[in-house]
C-alpha cells in the first residue's frame, strides 16, 4: 500500500505558492486596499439574508438571483445569488425600505413583501421566498434583455445555456462549444483549458452516460434544450470526486416541480437526411411527480483523413515515406430515453426512482488507401484496406433516492443508490486489395465486445449553523468492472478456413473499488467568504490479463485538500482564490498491453506500468458587474506529476505483431516526468443597446512539459490561446438572429503540435403569435473551415495528419410546447453542430 504523506502535500503546496507569489501578492494587496476603503465607508448600512425555495416541493433553489430594489423604485441597489442550499446574504445594504425581486437564473423575478433596514434592523432575515407559478408576470417581462448569461459563485461559474426553444436543433456537444474554457474536438472529446482530463457530471452526480467509453456519444445525442445550465468548476471542492485534473463540468438538466402538467414536442430536419425528434412530459398532481422523455437522432458522419509520414530507417540511414487517405462514412441512429418519478411521503421525506436507456446503432464503411515509397522515390506498396463494421452500443442506469429534511431549515440527508451497465459490439470485417505488389486479396476480422458494470452508493449530509455557516459531509462507495473481450481472426489462403489470430485475441478484466469520506465547511464573515474541505480516499485496483495469466493489484490512499476564498471589494466586484488536488486514474484501455490492430500502419496498445497522474491547482479570479454587463478574469496555475501523454513511435513488427508492416506506428500512453501550465482567462457579457447581446471569452495559457524520462528534450514549452464570440440580435419581438465563432490557436504536444482551428455558425429563430410554437434554422461551419491537423516532428519521424468532416450542416425545425404550469421564458442562445 502506498500512502502520500502530509509532508509531501505541504511541500507541493509550498512549491506552488512560491510559483504564484506575484499573484498572491496582488490578491492580498487588493484585499488590504478594499479593507481601507470599507473602513472609510459610512456605518449606516445593514445586511439582508434569506433563502429561495420551490413552492411545490419545498426544496431550496440553487443559483436563484435576488435583487434588492427601493420600495417605490426599480433600480437594483444590491444583488446576490443563492448557494447550493438556496440561501443568500446581501451585505452593506444602505438604510431604507426595500423589496427583494427573486427568480431562477436568467428568468424574470417576483417581488417579496416590503421590509426595512435601519439602525434597529441591521440584520434583516426575510425568511423563505417561494418560487411558484409566475406565468402572467413572466409574460409581462418577456421583452426585457436584462437576463444574466452567467453567474459566479465561490467555487464555480454558472452558464445559462438554454431556455426552451433556441437550442432545439442541436445537442449538448454544441452547447459546450459556446461555453468559455471548454473545447470539443473532431470526435466529440471535451477538454477544459486545453486539458482533456475532465470529469463530466449530470446534476452533480457521476453517470454511466458520461463515462469515458460513451461520453462523446451521449453528448451528441442529448438535446441541448433539455439542459437548464452548465457549471464549470475548475477547482472543485472536496465534496466532489477528485477525478479530472482539469476540473468538472456539471450539466444540470431541466426539472419541473410545479403542480400541473407540461409537455413539448420538437422535430428538425437537416441536410444529408439528418433528423431529430424529441418529446418530453411531466405530470405533478401534488405529492407525486412523474416525468418521461424520448429523443431520437439520425446523424450523418462522413470523415476524411490525410496522413503523410516519413521515417528514418536506422539500418540503411535512408528516409522511407508512406501516405494514407481515409474516406469513412456512418449514419448513427441514437435513442435516448428517461422515465422516473418521486413521491413525497411526508413533508420531510421524499423517495424517487429514475431509469435511463441509451441505444446507438450504425454501420461504418471506410477505405484506407496506403501508398509507400523507398528512399529513391520508387513505389513499394499500393493497396486499399476496406472496412465494414456493424456496431451498436447500449447503456442502462437505474437509481433510487431518499431525501430527508430535518426540522432545522437546511439540515438535510440525501441517499442515492445507482447501478449501471454498458455493453457494445464492434464487428470489423477487413479486406486488403493490392495493386503493388500484385498479390491476392487478404481478409481479417476483429470482434470487440467490452462490458462495463458499476454500482455507486452516496450519502450526503448538510448542517447549517449560525452566521450562514454550513457543514457538508458524506461518504461514497463505487465499484466498477470492465470486461474487455477482443477477438481477431484471418482467412487462411491455403486452407480457406478462418483462423484465430493469437497475437491479438485476448481478454482483459479491470476492477476497482473506491471508498471516500469528505467534509467541507464554509461561511461568510462580512465581505469575506471561505470554503475549506478535505477528502479521504482508498482506491483498490485489480487487473487481470486473462490470456497471459498476468494479475496485478494496486492499492493507494490519498488525501485531497481544497480551499476557496472570496472577498467582496464592493457590491459590484469580487476577488476569489482557490486550491485543489486532483487525480487522473488509468482506465482499462490505458492498461491492457495487447495491441489493437487498426490498419497495417497503426497500432494502439495500453501500458500496464502507467501510474496515476496527480495535479495541484491554484486559481485567482476577479468579477465585476455593472448594469447588464459582467466581466470575469482569472489567473491559474497547475503543476502535475506522472502526467499522461500520448506517444507514437515505430515498432519492430516481428516482436510485437508479425502481421504488421515494417512502417507500423505504435500509439500508447506514457507518464511524463512533470508538466506545468498556467494562464489568464477573460470573459465579458453584456448588452449593446436594447436589442443586441454580446458574449466574448478568451483563454491564453503556457504549457511546459518535461519529457526527459521518455528520451525527449528536457523541457518544452509553448503559448496557446483560444477565443469565442457570440452575438444575438433581437430584430423584433418575434425574430432573432445569432452568430458565434470559435478559434483555437496552435497547441503543444510532446512530439510536435496541433494546428489552429476555426468555426463560425449562424442561426435564426421566429416565435409565432401563439407563444407555444417556434421555428429555428441553424447553419454550422458557415465557411467550411473546421479541420484538425496534427504534426509529429522528431529526429526519426515526421507525421502530418489532417482530419475533416462534412462541410456545412443545416438544420430547420419546429418546437411545440403546451401544459398548465405556465409559459416559459424565451431562450437567448442557439446551438450548432460544431464537431468534426
Amino acid at each position: 500500500m502506498a500512502f502520500a504523506p502530509s509532508s509531501n502535500l505541504l511541500f507541493n503546496a509550498w512549491s506552488l505558492a512560491a510559483r504564484v507569489k506575484r499573484l498572491s501578492a496582488l490578491f492580498i494587496f487588493a484585499l488590504l486596499l478594499s479593507l481601507t476603503r470599507l473602513t472609510a465607508q459610512t456605518n449606516e448600512a445593514g445586511s439582508v439574508a434569506g433563502s429561495v425555495i420551490d413552492q411545490a416541493s419545498g426544496k431550496p433553489v440553487e443559483y436563484a438571483t435576488v435583487a434588492l430594489q427601493p420600495k417605490d423604485g426599480t433600480e437594483t441597489v444590491r444583488s446576490a445569488v443563492t448557494d447550493n442550499k438556496g440561501a443568500f446574504t446581501v451585505e452593506n445594504v444602505p438604510f431604507g425600505d426595500y423589496r427583494a425581486v427573486y427568480g431562477h437564473l436568467g428568468a424574470d423575478g417576483q417581488p417579496s413583501a416590503v421590509f426595512t433596514v435601519d439602525a434597529q434592523h441591521r440584520a434583516v432575515d426575510i425568511g423563505r421566498l417561494a418560487i411558484g407559478d409566475t406565468a402572467i408576470k413572466m409574460e409581462k417581462f418577456q421583452v426585457k434583455t436584462d437576463r444574466e448569461t452567467f453567474a459566479n459563485s465561490i467555487d464555480r461559474k454558472v452558464y445559462n445555456v438554454s431556455k426552451d426553444l433556441m437550442a432545439s436543433t442541436e445537442s449538448a456537444s454544441e452547447a459546450l462549444q459556446n461555453i468559455p474554457s471548454v473545447q470539443v474536438d473532431i470526435d466529440g472529446n471535451v477538454s477544459l483549458r486545453g486539458n482533456d482530463n475532465v470529469l463530466i457530471l449530470i446534476d452533480g452526480k457521476p453517470s454511466a452516460m458520461m463515462n469515458s467509453a460513451n461520453r462523446a456519444m451521449t453528448l451528441e445525442q442529448l438535446p441541448a434544450d433539455s439542459i437548464e445550465r452548465i457549471e464549470v468548476i475548475t477547482n472543485p471542492s472536496a465534496k466532489y470526486k477528485p477525478d479530472g485534473t482539469a476540473g468538472i463540468i456539471n450539466v444540470v438538466m431541466k426539472k419541473k416541480h410545479e403542480p400541473g402538467y407540461a409537455a413539448s414536442v420538437r422535430a428538425t430536419v437537416g441536410n444529408d437526411s439528418r433528423y431529430t425528434f424529441g418529446a418530453s412530459a411531466n405530470y405533478n398532481p401534488g405529492r407525486y411527480n412523474f416525468y418521461a422523455s424520448l429523443n431520437v437522432r439520425q446523424d450523418d458522419r462522413p470523415r476524411f483523413v490525410q496522413d503523410y509520414r516519413s521515417h528514418l530507417d536506422p539500418t540503411t540511414n535512408t528516409v522511407l515515406t508512406t501516405s494514407q487517405i481515409t474516406v469513412e462514412h456512418m449514419r448513427p441512429l441514437s435513442r435516448l430515453g428517461q422515465l422516473g418519478g418521486d413521491y413525497r411521503i411526508t413533508d420531510a421525506d421524499k423517495i424517487g426512482v429514475n431509469g435511463e436507456y441509451n441505444y446507438r446503432t450504425f454501420f461504418r464503411t471506410s477505405t484506407i488507401t496506403n501508398v509507400s515509397h523507398d528512399a529513391n522515390g520508387n513505389l513499394t506498396g499500393d493497396y486499399d484496406r476496406d472496412r465494414q463494421d456493424p456496431e451498436w452500443q447500449k447503456t442502462t442506469e437505474i437509481s433510487a433516492t431518499w431525501q430527508h429534511s430535518f426540522a432545522q431549515e437546511g439540515q438535510d440527508l440525501d441517499l442515492e443508490l445507482k447501478q449501471n451497465r454498458h455493453w457494445e459490439q464492434e464487428a470489423n470485417h477487413y479486406s486488403d486489395v493490392y495493386r503493388t505488389p500484385i498479390t491476392p486479396t487478404t481478409y481479417d476480422t476483429t470482434l470487440i465486445k467490452p462490458t462495463e458494470t458499476g454500482t455507486n452508493l452516496t450519502a450526503d449530509y448538510s448542517q447549517p449553523f449560525a452566521h450562514e455557516a454550513k457543514l457538508d459531509a458524506g461518504y461514497s462507495f463505487e465499484t466498477n468492472k470492465n470486461d474487455m473481450d477482443y477477438r481477431s481472426g484471418y482467412l487462411d489462403p491455403v486452407s480457406g478456413l478462418w483462423m484465430v489470430d493469437t497475437t491479438q485475441t485476448n481478454r482483459f478484466i479491470y476492477h476497482d473499488h473506491i471508498h471516500a469520506l469528505y467534509a467541507t465547511f464554509g461561511r461568510p464573515v462580512g465581505n469575506f467568504g471561505f470554503l475549506a474541505g478535505l477528502r479521504f480516499e482508498q482506491a483498490i485496483i485489480d487487473t487481470d490479463q486473462v490470456t497471459t495469466a498476468v494479475v496485478n493489484k494496486d492499492t493507494y490512499v490519498r488525501l485531497y485538500p481544497t480551499l476557496h476564498l472570496s472577498y467582496n471589494l464592493t457590491e459590484a466586484s469580487q476577488l476569489q482564490l482557490s486550491y485543489s488536488h486532483r487525480i487522473h486514474r488509468p482506465e482499462s484501455d490505458d492498461l491492457n498491453p495487447f495491441p489493437e490492430y487498426q490498419d497495417p500502419f497503426n497500432l494502439r496498445a495500453g501500458n500496464p506500468h502507467l501510474m496515476p497522474e496527480e495535479t495541484h491547482s491554484i486559481e485567482a479570479g476577479y468579477q465585476y458587474k455593472k448594469d447588464n454587463t459582467t466581466y470575469l478574469a482569472a489567473v491559474y496555475y497547475r503543476e502535475s506529476y506522472h502526467s499522461f501523454t500520448t506517444i507514437t513511435q515505430y515498432v519492430d513488427p516481428v516482436t510485437l505483431l508479425p502481421s504488421a508492416d515494417s512502417l507500423t506506428l505504435l500509439t500508447m500512453q506514457q507518464n511524463l516526468s512533470s508538466s506545468r501550465s498556467g494562464g489568464i482567462e477573460l470573459a465579458v457579457s453584456g448588452d449593446l443597446g436594447s436589442k443586441i447581446t454580446v458574449n466574448f471569452s478568451s483563454n491564453i495559457y503556457e504549457n511546459q512539459i518535461d519529457a526527459s524520462n521518455l528520451g525527449y528534450s528536457t523541457n518544452k514549452s509553448a503559448i496557446a490561446w483560444n477565443a469565442k464570440f457570440n452575438m444575438s440580435w433581437h430584430a423584433t419581438k418575434t425574430n432573432m438572429f445569432q452568430v458565434n465563432s470559435n478559434y483555437t490557436a496552435k497547441r503543444l504536444t510532446p512530439q510536435g503540435y496541433r494546428m489552429p482551428t476555426f468555426i463560425a455558425n449562424v442561426g435564426y429563430k421566429h416565435q409565432f403569435n401563439d407563444k407555444q410554437t417556434a421555428f429555428v434554422l441553424t447553419v454550422s461551419d458557415l465557411f467550411d473551415s473546421l479541420k484538425e491537423r496534427t504534426i509529429i516532428d522528431t529526429p526519426t519521424l515526421h507525421d502530418d495528419t489532417t482530419r475533416r468532416r462534412s462541410s456545412r450542416i443545416i438544420y430547420a425545425g419546429f418546437v411545440y410546447s403546451f401544459g398548465k404550469i405556465g409559459k416559459k421564458k424565451k431562450d437567448d442562445s442557439m446551438q450548432f453542430d460544431d464537431k468534426l
